[in-house]
């Protein structure tokens, strides 16, 4: 199984030698087999990179992700026709009943609420207002028509970052928020397209000029892991030392049944889970348990 993040973040010329990814600067190289590849991150705004390492990189389902001069990702790419029965898979996500989306949305809801509220207990906030957070994720209607998720944001941001914390502005928290989140993002697109569907057509975000709205319906569960991250090691820089550190959160572990998973297996597991419920072929979801921790090294 491909398990590796690799980061480009120096000048080079990066190609394809044998099945494997080829990496020169100078007069020195290194090959990384491809199949040991699960996501590969170029960072450097003079890297060279030849077409037919991405073609195999793509044929290869290698999650690939481009970055701008100030080292945020800024896109990814994305293959056509990953999966065989690409045109069965599409006409069922078309044609996903919208009461179905609407009880998977409140699924999704409620599993981000009790992350942040896991997250909060995890890292011993004080005064944590949990009681009011799980007043929130047990009165969820299909659909949160009452806008839970966006109210148990608010105040969760608050405890966890401070009563002055404004989600969006331009300081070190939200940049490292951000940069995770699309780094998570990136990895549910890639598991999404694999699966024959598309990511514009959402379950609940539904922006027309979103490619990605069904990745951020599917995001929704897994900020918390990255909040987590940001809450510990971000206060009022975030480094590109820290930039690196971050990228290699796919590899860390999580609780799901009553096993520890890496959170891209993790990924993997939810999306199928998520796409069966929305094709009726199961009820059955996948919950992860944020209070067991969450293992950001090989512990």
């Amino acid at each position: 199984m491909s398990w590796k993040t690799i980061v480009i973040g120096a000048e080079c010329k990066v190609s394809l030698n044998m099945n494997r990814m080829k990496i020169t600067m100078g007069d020195e190289y290194h090959n990384i087999p491809l199949t040991d590849l699960d996501t590969v991150i170029f960072s450097h705004n003079k890297t060279v990179i030849t077409i037919p390492l991405i073609t195999k990189l793509m044929e290869n389902n290698v999650n690939i992700v481009i970055c701008d001069q100030k080292n945020d990702p800024v896109g990814v790419f994305q293959p056509f026709n990953m999966h065989s029965l690409v045109f069965k898979q599409l006409d069922k996500q078309i044609n996903w009943k919208i009461t179905r989306k609407k009880k998977l949305w409140k699924k999704i809801v409620e599993q981000k609420i009790n992350s942040e509220i896991q997250v909060l207990q995890l890292l011993k906030v004080k005064e944590a207002p949990i009681d009011t957070l799980k007043q929130y994720r047990n009165t969820i209607y299909n659909d949160d028509q009452t806008n839970r998720e966006g109210a148990s944001a608010r105040i969760y941001f608050s405890a966890l970052f401070g009563k002055d914390f404004i989600r969006g502005d331009p300081d070190a928290i939200n940049f490292a928020m951000n940069y995770g989140y699309k780094i998570v993002a990136s990895y549910i697109s890639k598991c999404i397209v694999s699966r024959g569907l598309i990511t514009q057509l959402g379950i609940h975000h539904k922006g027309e000029s979103n490619a990605f709205n069904l990745v951020y319906d599917f995001i929704e569960p897994f900020r918390a892991i990255i909040d987590a991250w940001v809450a510990v090691n971000i206060t009022n820089d975030f480094t590109i030392v820290q930039k690196q550190e971050i990228i290699e959160i796919l590899q860390c572990k999580i609780f799901i049944n009553n096993k520890w998973f890496r959170l891209n297996d993790a990924i993997e597991d939810m999306v199928d889970a998520y796409i069966g419920f929305l094709n009726y072929t199961s009820d059955q979801l996948l919950f992860f348990d944020l209070s067991k921790g969450i293992l950001f090294d090989d512990e």
